[in-house]
């Protein structure tokens, strides 16, 4: 249990690192459309996530941020894997 503990962390890792590497290379749309990707993994596992939300947001205001908005943002995400909100 404690091996797919840390298996579950360093892939969390890299997909946090394939999301950070989006947002050099191409911006807001690229981000989002990583995250996605990732997430959209994570609801094939078991036990799977289910999305609740997935925002990419001004980290002044929380507004959502356009595709081609270049700086800092926040990515917000909610969901669930079983009956834990995460």
């Amino acid at each position: 249990a404690e091996a797919l503990s840390r298996l579950g962390e360093a892939r969390a890792a890299a997909d946090a690192h394939a999301v950070a590497q989006a947002a050099e290379c191409a911006g807001a749309g690229a981000v989002r459309a990583a995250a996605r990707a990732v997430l959209d993994e994570a609801a094939e596992a078991e036990p799977p996530l289910t999305l609740d939300y997935l925002a990419l947001v001004d980290p002044a205001d929380f507004t959502e941020v356009p595709d081609d908005h270049q700086g800092e943002a926040v990515l917000a995400v909610a969901a669930r894997v079983g009956s834990t909100r995460l």
